[in-house]
């Protein structure tokens, strides 16, 4: 009895100064961005949007050269990556090693153009998408020749809704 007592104890004291979990979070989140930063090189690059954009980059550039790498073993047929010349293990280390030099040496105006230019790409697909969707639908239901009132209905609600959606969009375009 006096042994488990002990024993919960001693096991329960790291728990009590581990109590401010909220601080410590916000310290790794920190320590992440200092990274992305680069303020551990002693270069001011920015903070923020431009730390996190450089570490998405990083992780978008690694991706994209390892399963290059990787995956040319397929075409060529031999066992290593790149006609051979790499094992797996190999192709990681030179995929991060290429990743890791273009993000530190890409400037923070191309850093943040280019996450200018994909959110404008997103964008134009969130609001694009159900324009050209309900666009579509008007279009195919239910077919040449085949219209009933059922159907003229459904097409006179779904422009109703389709003009709701380039309305509401217009007030928000005429802003910029």
């Amino acid at each position: 009895m006096k042994k488990t007592w002990l024993m919960s104890a001693l096991l329960s004291l790291p728990l009590v100064a581990a109590l401010d979990i909220v601080g410590t979070l916000g310290n790794v989140w920190d320590r992440i961005l200092g990274i992305g930063s680069l303020n551990f090189l002693g270069v001011s690059a920015g903070v923020g949007v431009t730390a996190l954009t450089r570490i998405l980059i990083w992780i978008l550039m690694f991706t994209i050269f390892f399963a290059v790498m990787t995956g040319l073993k397929g075409v060529t047929g031999r066992t290593g990556s790149i006609f051979g010349l790499f094992s797996r293990t190999q192709a990681g280390v030179v995929a991060a090693v290429i990743a890791t030099i273009a993000a530190i040496f890409l400037p923070p105006d191309v850093l943040l153009a280019t996450g200018t230019g994909w959110a404008t790409a997103v964008a134009l697909l969130l609001i694009g998408g159900p324009i050209v969707g309900l666009a579509y639908l008007l279009y195919t239901i239910p077919g040449r020749g085949q219209d009933t009132k059922t159907t003229v209905f459904v097409k006179l609600i779904l422009c109703f809704f389709l003009y709701w959606i380039l309305s509401a969009m217009r007030g928000y375009v005429t802003q910029f």
